[in-house]
């Protein structure tokens, strides 16, 4: 049986979230389940994220803030290694819960003690804080299994897990170093071993940030294809038992991203002609427009840049 005694250890990596930073710590110290400890870093921050945290009093948020920016993949592991919970909990410095999120995961343990995690459905909001869609995520360990890698139904962020699962797995692999995709890489990893169920409630909520780390894409092609690469690396363990990052050769790997990456170095505005129309589309016009005028500035001669600058100029 859980006790609300049980001690949860909440990792916060923060870097440049002074709009929101505030909020999220708030949602895990205002926890209907108080017992927390809150281990944030942050990350070298160029705005007053730092001294916005540095500002509280609470004995229950513990710093240990990066002196140099050491990425949001290496200060989660750094955080990792600070946990002193029962379970552990994720909460981004953008992003932020409701009051009874890890009562309500708790309750979940109580009733399942074969569980290793248990997460939950999310909203996205916008910079504002106005909702945007409500994510309706399988909740059965085998639903949620069973559609891996074509589709990951869950939000790492939400996770509430037994602190043996980080133990025994481990934290996130550092080939995943400022690309992304690590935490579903983890995921499966975890999946593979212990049962992994979503609560129905949207608990959690998603700051839809362009500017956010999830949100940046830059011009990283391993950033781009970094869902993929974790898909390659699922059917390689569910066919062999096994990938190259746990075998550390990297041949069948590095062959499927060449693959990837071909057209791209063919035609150097490709990268950003495509994010321009996702942004676009996405509502974020203006930082449409920026990019696919960058994608011009990388090919001259590629008619379609221009034609949807034409096109995104006319629906501006």
């Amino acid at each position: 049986m859980i006790e609300n005694k049980s001690l949860i250890s909440v990792i916060m990596p923060a870097y440049n979230a002074e709009k929101y930073i505030r909020q999220a710590i708030d949602s895990i110290l205002n926890q209907t389940h108080s017992n927390i400890e809150l281990l944030i870093a942050d990350d070298a921050s160029k705005d007053t994220t730092r001294k916005i945290i540095n500002t509280y009093t609470d004995k229950r948020l513990k710093t240990f803030h990066n002196e140099k920016n050491l990425g949001y993949l290496q200060t989660c592991n750094k955080l990792f290694e600070k946990a002193q919970g029962e379970f552990i909990a994720f909460q981004d410095a953008d992003d932020f819960s409701l009051p009874h999120r890890f009562e309500a995961q708790l309750r979940a343990f109580s009733k399942a003690p074969d569980l290793g995690v248990v997460g939950c459905n999310m909203t996205a909001v916008d910079v504002s804080n106005n909702p945007m869609f409500t994510k309706n995520f399988f909740t059965s360990h085998n639903d949620i299994l069973n559609a891996i890698p074509e589709h990951f139904s869950v939000i790492p962020n939400s996770y509430l897990l037994r602190s043996e699962v980080y133990k025994n797995i481990g934290g996130y692999h550092i080939y995943f170093d400022r690309m992304g995709a690590e935490d579903y890489y983890w995921t499966y990893l975890i999946m593979e071993k212990y049962k992994l169920i979503n609560l129905k409630e949207p608990l959690y909520f998603y700051r839809y940030n362009p500017n956010s780390i999830t949100g940046d894409r830059s011009d990283n092609l391993n950033k781009k294809f970094s869902y993929r690469i974790v898909g390659f690396l699922v059917n390689q363990r569910r066919q062999t038992g096994t990938d190259d990052l746990e075998k550390q050769d990297h041949t069948e790997l590095d062959n499927f991203l060449n693959g990837l990456k071909k057209p791209y170095l063919e035609d150097p505005s490709l990268f950003y002609r495509e994010m321009a129309a996702k942004y676009f589309y996405e509502g974020f016009k203006k930082r449409g427009i920026k990019l696919i005028c960058k994608a011009i500035s990388k090919n001259y001669f590629k008619l379609t840049n221009y034609r949807d600058l034409i096109y995104f100029m006319k629906n501006l």
